[in-house]
């Protein structure tokens, strides 16, 4: 019986061994490190009553999720984002998102363009490239600043803005 175990126990580990080089990679690991998260920001998207006397109120149940990274070769990149959490109803179809993305670094400002379109989705999302770069320590601040329309949405959409502060590793 002793004998009969030691070969099942073989086999099995043998079996076990053999799965498991699907697990390894083939490749060697690359040295690149990860961008870094440098700034973020995620709320409620807010709009004002009046353009005269700016009264914030929250807009439905939508969200901005926003966060810059950085990577020395191509500098402050954001990441801009509007959803609703999946517990709160209605939700929007959101259609297209259009603004820009300012970074204010080393005393100088400089504005990115975006565009995005969508097929009714509950979130949509862009990725900003400015190409801001600057040394260890530096402060700014990021902008984000544009408007969404969507389905299901009371006036068919709105304008978002908001401001978070980021330093460069």
């Amino acid at each position: 019986m002793k004998k009969y175990m030691k070969k099942v126990m073989s086999i099995f580990l043998a079996v076990c061994l053999f799965c498991s080089f699907g697990t390894l990679s083939a490749f060697a690991a690359e040295n690149d490190p990860a961008p870094v998260v440098i700034g973020e920001f995620d709320g409620l998207l807010k709009d004002c009553w009046t353009s005269d006397a700016p009264i914030p109120r929250a807009v439905a149940n939508v969200r901005i999720n926003s966060y810059a990274t950085y990577d020395k070769e191509d500098g402050v990149q954001v990441k801009v984002k509007l959803y609703v959490p999946w517990y709160e109803f209605p939700k929007p179809e959101f259609t297209a998102m259009s603004g820009s993305v300012a970074v204010a670094l080393n005393g100088s400002t400089h504005s990115t363009g975006f565009f995005e379109t969508a097929n009714g989705e509950e979130t949509i999302e862009s990725d900003v490239n400015t190409g801001v770069t600057g040394n260890s320590g530096n402060t700014g601040t990021v902008t984000v600043s544009g408007v969404a329309t969507a389905n299901n949405a009371l006036a068919g959409g709105g304008t978002f803005g908001i401001t978070y502060n980021i330093t460069i590793p």
